[in-house]
This record gives structure tokens, sequence and C-alpha cells, in this order.
């Protein structure tokens, strides 16, 4: 089961960024051709294979891991921004962009960087799943190293909520409508991964799930969101664009 959400999140990933390899080459909105290939690395990145691989290059400490946690900021803080923008949600970018958000990142980063200092990660392993079934004080950690990743999205995916509630409910077209409602259950699975990352040992299946499906949610919605603006710039309809500024 978390193979194929692995896999199928890269290949879908994978997919939506190549279909936007031509306007990043005319030089249309490069923002979101940027996000997919972060969103593509952090999806590569947690597949085994090459998470081990790579982790192993650095010396099979979990590296990989926090560069992992940096390259998903990186990319929601771009999301965030992007949709903000793209939906008119002054109030959202300003939570984003703002003092508010800058607070937000920062702890999120020193929390994610102290829990992984303080735990014994040796080991390479993916979703650092072995290194907190090492017992001791991984596994008191551990939990709260996935939260502190988690947090930061979180709170990005709350601020862009009332927007994309709106826009899902407006009478905008389909294509409009269908993005903010994948894109809003992203952002819902996002908030949820926080109380997820306490879950019990017995439920990593359905925490998995729920991490899968704010990456995917957000892909799609994005995608989405890019096909609406190709039908609004064929039949001349302003009301199906989604904001390029």
């Amino acid at each position: 089961m978390i193979a194929i959400l692995q896999w199928g999140t890269l290949i879908i990933c994978s997919v939506v960024l190549l279909l936007r390899v031509p306007d990043a080459i005319r030089g249309r909105n490069r923002t979101v051709f940027g996000i997919m290939v972060l969103a593509t690395l952090c999806s590569l990145l947690s597949v085994p294979g090459p998470y081990e691989a790579i982790d192993a290059a650095l010396g099979g400490w979990n590296l990989t891991h926090l560069i992992l946690r940096f390259i998903v900021f990186a990319a929601v803080l771009l999301v965030g921004v992007r949709v903000a923008r793209g939906l008119g949600d002054p109030r959202g970018h300003r939570l984003i962009t703002g003092p508010a958000g800058r607070w937000a990142l920062a702890v999120s980063s020193v929390a994610v960087a102290a829990t992984f200092a303080f735990m014994d990660t040796r080991g390479s392993s993916v979703g650092l799943l072995d290194v907190a079934d090492n017992g001791g004080h991984n596994a008191v950690l551990a939990p709260f190293y996935a939260a502190a990743g988690r947090t930061y999205p979180a709170f990005v995916s709350l601020a862009l909520l009332p927007a994309l509630l709106a826009t899902a409910r407006s009478h905008l077209p389909r294509l409009v409508r269908a993005g903010a409602s994948l894109t809003c259950i992203g952002a819902v699975a996002a908030v949820l991964s926080i109380p997820a990352s306490f879950a019990p040992e017995a439920w990593v299946p359905a925490q998995q799930t729920v991490n899968y499906l704010a990456v995917l949610g957000y892909v799609l919605g994005l995608g989405l969101f890019w096909v609406s603006g190709l039908v609004a710039k064929e039949s001349g309809n302003a009301r199906a664009t989604f904001r390029k500024n």
C-alpha cells in the first residue's frame, strides 16, 4: 500500500512536471514549474531506492530526510504565495509572506533541526521509520520531529483554506472550482498530518495516506488551475483564469 502511494505520487508529479515544460521554456508561470520540480524531487526522495542511494552517499545518517524537510518548506512557501495571488487572496498572502509566516517558517525550521540533532539517526530509513523503532529517546522524539516538519505546511494550508473554500463554492467555471476543491483536500490533509504524526504504529498506512493525499491534492489542484487557464485562453473567458500575478 505504502509503495503504491510512493510510486503513484512520484509518477503523477513527474507527469504534471513534464506537461509544464513547454510553458516554462516560453517563460510562462515559471513559479509553478519550480513548484513542480520541488514536488517531484520530494516524491523521489520518499521512494526507498533513490532515498537510500542518496543517503548512503551522505554518510547514512538520514541527512537526506532533513534536506527533504527543507525542500518541502520551500515548495510550500512557493505554493502558498502562488495560490494566494492566483485566487486574489490578500489576507492569505499577507499571512504567508508577513511576520506571522516568517515566524512560522523560522520556528518550524529550528524545531525540525533541533529534534533531528537529538535523535540517533544512523542507518538510512525512508520516513525515519526504522529510526523511530530503535526505542529509547528516538521513539519519543520521532513523532515530534514529524510534527515539526508538518507544522509550516499546515500553517500555509490554514492561511489558504478560506479562499479555497470560497472559490470551490463560487460560480466560477467547473475547472477552477475543481482545482480549488482538490487543493482544499490537500490543505485539509496537510493540517490533519500533524495529529497523524502521533498516531500509533498500527496506523502507519493511514498516516502515510494522509501525507500523500496532501501532496496529491496540491499537485492535482495546481494542474487543474493550469488547465483552466489554457481553456480560458482558447475560449476568451476571463472568468476561467487563475491569476498569473
